[in-house]
């Protein structure tokens, strides 16, 4: 009888750290989805955000390679200042760090999605912030050849382009590249290539993360009967 009794316990106690645990991984696939539903929206911004930026760097190459009596002044002044715009993904991996730092991913019954949930953090961690930190290096690069190119002058017209027409026609000449700085505007033009280059791959990556993102967000739905 005493053995029986302290099988019984024994068998309780399993059923009571199985059940606790059952009740943490759900925990844990909520505190997910909400990290993951913050990263589509993040990246469903960014990726636009650079297209855009890959465009306005098309349209001042283009415009750059103009004489520079041909170039339309304006036009390459508006592109020059997006050019101050800058964006990094803001990677929410509050859960992510928690499970990591605790042991916890063995709480993660389904194999593929704890495998897939890793190989995203990886990529993140290395692919993304790797193009990251060298696009922005080149973005320094270039607001520092911009700088002895273009007047900044006008550069706090940013939501306004109305505005900046206006003040323009007063002040035509503020606005075209300054003469004499051939040698720099070559290596301007030069550096416009590569970091369109590095931010072709770059939106790639922030493409591939958000169906990543998507993805995972479904088989947490589905893995744990989340909304």
């Amino acid at each position: 009888m005493l053995f029986l009794a302290v099988f019984c316990g024994f068998l309780a106690e399993n059923q009571r750290e199985h059940i606790v645990e059952n009740q943490r991984e759900k925990k844990y696939a909520a505190s997910l989805l909400e990290d993951l539903k913050k990263d589509t929206a993040d990246l469903s911004l960014d990726i636009p955000f650079w297209k855009q930026y890959l465009n306005t760097i098309d349209t001042l190459r283009i415009e750059i390679q103009k004489p520079a009596n041909e170039r339309n002044d304006l036009l390459s002044y508006k592109c020059a200042r997006f050019m101050r715009f800058y964006n990094n993904f803001a990677y929410h991996d509050r859960t992510i760090i928690q499970l990591k730092n605790s042991g916890n991913f063995r709480l993660i019954k389904n194999t593929h999605l704890s495998d897939s949930l890793i190989d995203y953090d990886a990529d993140i961690r290395s692919v993304l912030h790797d193009q990251e930190m060298q696009s922005n290096a080149i973005w320094q690069n270039l607001n520092f050849l911009q700088d002895q190119l273009f007047n900044s002058s006008f550069y706090k017209f940013y939501g306004d382009p109305g505005s900046l027409d206006s003040v323009v026609l007063h002040n035509p000449e503020g606005i075209k590249m300054r003469k004499g700085k051939d040698e720099v505007l070559f290596e301007y033009y030069n550096r416009l290539e590569y970091y369109q280059q590095i931010n072709e791959y770059r939106n790639y990556t922030n493409e591939f993360l958000l169906s990543n993102a998507t993805n995972l967000i479904q088989m947490i739905k589905k893995e744990y009967h989340l909304k």
